[in-house]
């Protein structure tokens, strides 16, 4: 591509993508809603102070009990593109990164286009399809969808070029979305084949991509298969949650326009997952695209076609038999979520189709493209005062003042019950990981897709229970103070009222402690793998504030007798405990107890329980990341240099 065309391209794409959000920087407001608000912010936000304080966001304390905070691959904290985010507010920050991210897409999607010779406005066309359609719209309140979808034509440019493609397939990785990233990768073997290179060149070339690829992103990689080892995820997703968030047959229309139905149910905050739109003059040249298709270009009508047809998923009987058989889709949310593998054969088809036109008319379909697609764009998003993310809310301020270093529990009914009364209220009721930011420690939370099993099972043993008088006795082993619910609960003997604050707040009336000693006996007798409540002579033990995420103290006295230390910290690979006596110190082995949670033997007071989470696949994963991202710098050199 020749620079005066990339320069024309790039001016264009950074217009179009800044213009739908002039209308909110002018307004002072900012994107606000669902993902974005509950779980992208926080992740954003808590990666950003705990970097700020000088340390490594290895392990989050706040959520589910606690949890690797390094594995969590949607979190994207070593993916290079969430750098606004540690430079500006949250705000500002995500304004940077949507039309970041829409330009990448769209540019990268004309140099692919370009490559496989293409006009330049015809590329143009494609990019405009890409960025500005219904696929980027519906995914902007996911962050690490954005990233992900935004390197894919990158990953289909780069094909034929190993070295290349594994740096961009790492990229993604780290980006935050394995779903996408899987799709990615598949595309990248088989759309090249379909356009005419040859398919065991790709396949070779694809293998090797992927090696390369798990060394580079060894860091994240080796810590989330840990984490994926011991999630409740691990067997897969069970069919009734894979299959939410379908297309129904009437709803194929919204591929051509939202406007072809009624305008009120275009909503891509909440039925996002059917706005996957390419506009009535994107549609109309993707069709005569594939009129004018030869050969194994036909082909990639097909594909689009058996990816429409899977995002149907419960709505017909053939579809929802796919997703019940087929392995792959197993481990795959929602329908809506592999409509994006159609795109780049869509927009190859909608480029042909405008590379086809008569002299003269390319340019004023170019035109209609970015005008209609920029109208659906202009306010259909909810958006609130850029101060909404940095908001406290009266519930935050009276956990901050009197949680105390414990933890507090959202009912599960929440979400269903209580949707808010105006964004300000619904973004202060703790929903989702947003309790993170503020060091609140939670015992339960909605958001994170992998969670340690154990620590799943605690909260759903709570979340099972009757009512809060039966789950209460189980609430101490988990260190909560606090129960948080939509009505005011009954009194009981565990639970007593303690105001108000957005939810009604319930305080367990029994004291609650990081750490407890227990007897021999009864210590010994701490079942393993059974949530229940601790024994009546369990004794709280004194725990200094952390100063750290990633490790935390309990001390006893000089009077304290010999036996075991009760710890409501989940017991997670990598954790170490080191204890520290006045007559020795040295690793001790920590056991399961009451289904999450650790016990330690110790001896008679005093003594001092050191917890450290240095994990070995976090240190072998940076380790080798560091040497192949070095290796693949001088090799770039050195190939710069050679030619």
């Amino acid at each position: 591509m020749r620079p005066r065309e990339a320069f024309t391209a790039a001016a264009v794409l950074a217009l179009l993508c800044a213009l739908p959000f002039a209308p909110l920087w002018a307004r002072g407001l900012t994107l606000f809603w669902g993902d974005l608000s509950y779980i992208h912010h926080p992740w954003r936000a808590l990666d950003a102070q705990i970097l700020m304080g000088g340390r490594l966001p290895v392990w989050n304390p706040y959520v589910y009990l606690g949890m690797p905070l390094g594995a969590t691959m949607q979190d994207s904290l070593m993916y290079p593109g969430t750098a606004p985010f540690f430079l500006f507010g949250f705000a500002t920050g995500l304004s940077v990164f949507e039309v970041f991210h829409l330009w990448l897409a769209g540019m990268l999607a004309v140099l692919w286009l370009r490559s496989l010779r293409a006009p330049q406005s015809a590329a143009l066309a494609g990019g405009i399809v890409y960025a500005l359609g219904g696929l980027f719209l519906e995914n902007r309140s996911f962050l690490n969808h954005m990233a992900v979808l935004a390197l894919l034509p990158a990953a289909l440019l780069l094909a034929r070029r190993p070295g290349w493609l594994a740096v961009t397939l790492a990229l993604a990785f780290f980006a935050g979305y394995p779903p996408f990233w899987l799709g990615m990768a598949l595309c990248a073997a088989a759309l090249p084949a379909m356009l005419g290179q040859e398919p065991l060149e790709s396949l070779r070339d694809w293998t090797l991509a992927m090696l390369l690829c798990a060394f580079l992103s060894a860091a994240l990689l080796l810590p989330a298969v840990e984490l994926v080892f011991h999630s409740h995820r691990a067997g897969g997703v069970q069919l009734a949650e894979a299959l939410a968030f379908g297309f129904s047959p009437p709803d194929l229309v919204q591929w051509i326009s939202p406007v072809l139905v009624p305008w009120s149910r275009f909503n891509p905050a909440v039925e996002w997952w059917k706005c996957d739109f390419l506009g009535f003059a994107g549609a109309l040249a993707a069709a005569a695209g594939l009129w004018r298709a030869k050969g194994r270009a036909r082909l990639l009508g097909l594909w689009a076609a058996v990816l429409v047809w899977l995002s149907l998923g419960a709505s017909t009987r053939a579809s929802r038999w796919a997703w019940r058989v087929l392995p792959p889709l197993h481990f795959i949310r929602y329908p809506g979520n592999v409509t994006y593998l159609a795109w780049p054969a869509l927009i190859v088809l909608a480029a042909a189709g405008i590379a086809g036109a008569r002299r003269g008319w390319s340019a004023l379909w170019l035109a209609a493209l970015a005008a209609e697609l920029s109208l659906y764009g202009f306010g259909a998003l909810p958006a609130a005062p850029r101060s909404i993310f940095t908001w406290k809310g009266p519930l935050v301020e009276r956990l901050q003042s009197g949680l105390q270093a414990d933890r507090y529990l959202l009912s599960p009914r929440a979400l269903e019950t209580h949707a808010g009364a105006g964004l300000a209220d619904w973004r202060g009721r703790l929903y989702g990981l947003t309790n993170a930011p503020f060091r609140l420690r939670s015992a339960a939370n909605f958001g994170e897709p992998l969670v340690p099993e154990n620590s799943y099972r605690y909260m759903d043993a709570l979340y099972s229970a009757p009512g809060a008088a039966q789950a209460a006795p189980g609430m101490g082993a988990g260190d909560v103070r606090l129960l948080l619910t939509p009505a005011p609960q009954p009194p009981s003997a565990l639970l007593a009222a303690d105001g108000r604050a957005l939810w009604f707040i319930s305080r367990v009336k029994r004291p609650s402690a990081r750490a407890y000693w227990l007897g021999s006996a009864a210590g010994a007798a701490l079942p393993a793998d059974r949530t229940g409540a601790l024994p009546a002579e369990a004794r709280a033990l004194d725990s200094p504030p952390d100063r750290r995420e990633d490790r935390f103290e309990i001390r006893a006295s000089a009077g304290e007798p010999a036996g075991w230390a009760f710890v409501s910290e989940p017991l997670y690979p990598g954790w170490t405990a080191y204890l520290e006596t006045p007559l020795g110190s040295g690793l001790v082995p920590a056991v399961q107890a009451l289904g999450a949670f650790q016990k330690v033997p110790v001896p008679a007071g005093p003594w001092t329980l050191h917890f450290l989470y240095h994990p070995m696949s976090w240190r072998l994963g940076l380790w080798l990341s560091a040497l192949s991202w070095a290796a693949a710098a001088a090799w770039g050199l050195r190939r710069a240099a050679a030619s």
